[in-house]
């Protein structure tokens, strides 16, 4: 039987922060991104990483065994693989699968049992599968450790890590062996990686946002002799994660190219502990210059006469209509009767103020149902937009603010185009499954658990 390495030699808990090879894993799930733009990236994907530490570490003790049964009867569903499941279990499972159309669900519900069951580990409330000797959520705390560990082995063979992401690792211009070599390190731990994806190239700015275009099924057969599901769904589109590429309108014009349509032309905005209102006062009077009065007199707890009628006077300058929590809006072009998104808040006194809602200032809205059912496509503004867009390309913000656009890294035009992107001087590393390069594989087990 192999032996699941549980070790990892120099792991310290400092001041509540995980640090391993010199740096914080964190305590919910490493992450790590070199931004930048490259082609070739494998995702390989671990499945059911939790779950998996949680067997690893016979985290339930005698009971970790039955946990063990319902992740591997959720991968033979998973995998269609239904005469096994029905085994499985006791049989248990067995009735649930007399409809093999309705597998999906019930591998969905086994995914749910095994990961509320995860959670409630981590959970400060006392319940059956809380040890309070877990100070430090051990589970997380493996995989994060495991994943830095990889990390140091993959790019000691010469490859460059873009990104983790807590169970799963891109690697650039990745090659068969490296591949195989990913896998197999996996098995090692416990863990069973998926290749879930390549892409033909791809844009990652920071830790949680990246645009990428998928490898297709064919170029894939040629990588690497098969195709990774994803690129067999949707090889040769686009996908985005994170809001700065997401964005409809922006991911339609700049990348997949489709026809925009007004739901592209809407935006959701919601706010927590208040309310969202649009103040209808683009023909009313300008009465900022009171409410900066206002402002300085409150502040100073001073002339509250004045203050009675100042606020008599601001008031002439507003019509706010009560929207609610959330609300579905178009930017509308000046002199369109649009108003200025707003939500409540209180300032230090305890008087109610009202502050543009995030990303709405600079510009006019109206609730999206209303200028659809008017048919007033033509008076949205669409420079909101092109703003949007401008900032995806070109970058946005200043100083520690700045977000990077897909220019700081290469040209976009080029990341854009049909044709294949390729990166100058890009070197991939000659590595053979045999190489020299030592594993190190420690010889001891650590009782990092108690490490807190």
């Amino acid at each position: 039987m192999t032996k699941i390495l549980n070790a990892f030699p120099g792991y310290e808990c400092v001041n509540g922060k995980n640090i391993y090879r010199g740096v914080d894993v964190g305590r919910g799930g490493y992450v790590y991104a070199e931004p930048g733009i490259y082609t070739n990236v494998a995702l390989l994907d671990v499945a059911s990483m939790h779950p998996s530490s949680i067997i690893a570490l016979n985290y339930f003790g005698e009971y970790t065994q039955h946990f063990k049964e319902l992740l591997e009867a959720r991968v033979a569903i998973k995998h269609g693989d239904y005469d096994t499941a029905r085994k499985m279990m006791g049989g248990r499972l067995a009735p649930y699968l007399t409809d093999e159309s309705r597998a999906k669900d019930l591998a969905n519900a086994t995914k749910t049992a095994l990961n509320s069951c995860y959670g409630l580990t981590a959970a400060n409330f006392e319940n059956p599968m809380r040890d309070i000797r877990n100070k430090n959520n051990v589970i997380a705390c493996r995989g994060a450790l495991f994943m830095k560990t990889l990390q140091d082995e993959v790019q000691a063979r010469g490859f460059t890590v873009l990104h983790i992401k807590t169970d799963s690792i891109k690697i650039a211009n990745a090659t068969p062996d490296i591949i195989q070599f990913v896998m197999e390190f996996g098995k090692k731990y416990s863990y069973t990686f998926e290749h879930e994806a390549t892409y033909d190239r791809i844009c990652i700015v920071n830790d949680a946002v990246y645009i990428a275009k998928y490898a297709t099924a064919e170029a894939c057969e040629r990588m690497y002799g098969y195709a990774p599901g994803d690129n067999k769904k949707k090889g040769g589109q686009w996908t985005a994660t994170g809001a700065q590429f997401a964005v409809p309108y922006v991911f339609k014009k700049l990348f997949s190219r489709e026809p925009i349509e007004f739901d592209d032309m809407c935006v959701t905005n919601e706010v927590k502990g208040s309310a969202i209102y649009l103040d209808m006062n683009e023909n009313l009077p300008d009465v900022a210059t009171y409410e900066d009065e206002l402002k300085k007199l409150r502040k100073n707890d001073a002339n509250p006469e004045r203050q009675a009628e100042l606020i008599d006077l601001i008031e002439k300058g507003h019509d706010r209509q009560f929207v609610g929590r959330i609300g579905n809006f178009c930017p509308i072009k000046p002199g369109y009767g649009g108003g200025e998104l707003v939500r409540d808040a209180k300032d230090p006194q305890g008087n109610v103020k009202y502050n543009s809602v995030t990303g709405a200032s600079d510009y006019r809205w109206l609730e999206s149902e209303f200028v659809r059912t008017l048919g007033k496509e033509d008076i949205i503004d669409r420079s909101y937009f092109n703003t949007l867009i401008d900032a995806v390309i070109y970058g946005s913000g200043k100083g520690k603010n700045r977000k990077p656009g897909i220019s700081d890294f290469g040209d976009f035009e080029r990341f854009v185009a049909d044709e294949p992107y390729i990166v100058e001087e890009t070197v991939i590393p000659d590595f053979p499954l045999d190489d020299d390069v030592p594993w190190d594989w420690p010889e001891g087990y650590d009782d990092y658990f108690n490490k807190r």
